[in-house]
């Protein structure tokens, strides 16, 4: 497995170029802006910051020759997108009612203060097995999807993989960044980026942290129209263990105890890390975290440096 560094937001991208001095990459850099969507390809700035000679993978641009090319594929992936449509809203109803459920609960608890706690603890169960379980339903579906319409069979796509696996043949570590996470996400398990990686180092900042992971949770405490923090689904599973929250300070109610808490306990037994500009987490060639410099959300709700927070 290759050695990966996750980080947050990275500003102008030297964070990123700094990075990748400090693993002594010495080659081509493989960029990956799929999550920029149309404006994947403007990425001058970002090849300059890493010296010149990028390669872009241009997986989104290869998403939508695929889906051009092969119409049959096109109409099933449209088919399992609604599927999948209809699941999230059945599950962010489910969603909503649990919550409300959760804070009955601890304002109840926190007023007759007679409860010993299980309760609580029963609601946030309700809680962690919905994401789990909604989770679980997306990853038999797109498995279903996968076993009728195999991807490597599809000339188109096995064309589209034949192609990053040259370009990535010839680079010596991967950049990948941010933006949309659900099409960076899909972007990347189409082109079946993650079996290509090989010993090759990993740089992702942003939803490209995020798309790298086992679990994708989506998280905007101030969006406007009052969505929940959601389980988006499965990421390629590049990285295990942690589940990164990108720009934490922005998107998170970071001084609510009780919702981090509750974040926390959704989903464990991974690690929930906080990532905002400058915050960094290795994992070395065997896929293991180094904890002890991240800001990681216990149990309690209290955001400690892992050492503490274990």
């Amino acid at each position: 497995m290759s050695v990966t560094v996750l980080m947050g937001p990275v500003g102008d991208g030297w964070a990123v170029a700094r990075e990748l001095i400090a693993l002594d990459v010495d080659g081509p850099i493989a960029l990956v802006t799929a999550g920029w969507v149309e404006a994947e390809r403007n990425d001058a700035h970002l090849d300059r910051v890493l010296g010149g000679g990028t390669r872009n993978l241009g997986l989104f641009g290869r998403r939508l020759d695929i889906l051009e090319t092969d119409a049959e594929y096109a109409d099933e992936v449209r088919r399992v997108r609604s599927l999948a449509i209809e699941m999230r809203e059945v599950y962010l109803v489910q969603l909503r009612h649990a919550l409300r459920g959760v804070e009955a609960v601890r304002q109840h608890e926190a007023a007759a203060r007679r409860l010993s706690g299980v309760q609580l603890d029963e609601a946030i169960e309700t809680v962690r097995a919905l994401d789990e379980r909604h989770a679980a339903r997306l990853q038999a579906l797109l498995g279903e999807f996968y076993a009728t319409y195999p991807p490597h069979l599809r000339p188109a796509i096995a064309a589209h993989r034949d192609q990053v696996a040259a370009i990535l043949a010839d680079c010596a570590a991967v950049a990948i960044a941010g933006g949309h996470v659900g099409v960076l996400t899909d972007c990347l398990h189409v082109c079946n980026v993650g079996a290509m990686l090989g010993e090759r180092p990993v740089v992702a900042w942003s939803s490209g942290a995020m798309a790298i992971a086992e679990r994708v949770m989506v998280v905007d405490d101030h969006d406007l129209g009052g969505r929940p923090d959601e389980m988006l689904g499965a990421g390629i599973g590049v990285i295990r263990g942690v589940v990164p929250l990108p720009a934490a300070k922005s998107r998170l109610r970071i001084d609510d105890r009780n919702h981090l808490a509750l974040l926390a306990r959704r989903l464990a037994p991974r690690a929930t890390v906080l990532l905002d500009e400058g915050d960094r987490v290795p994992f070395d060639a065997a896929g293991v975290a180094d904890l002890s410099a991240a800001r990681v959300v216990a149990m309690d709700g209290a955001v400690q440096r892992a050492a503490a927070a274990v």
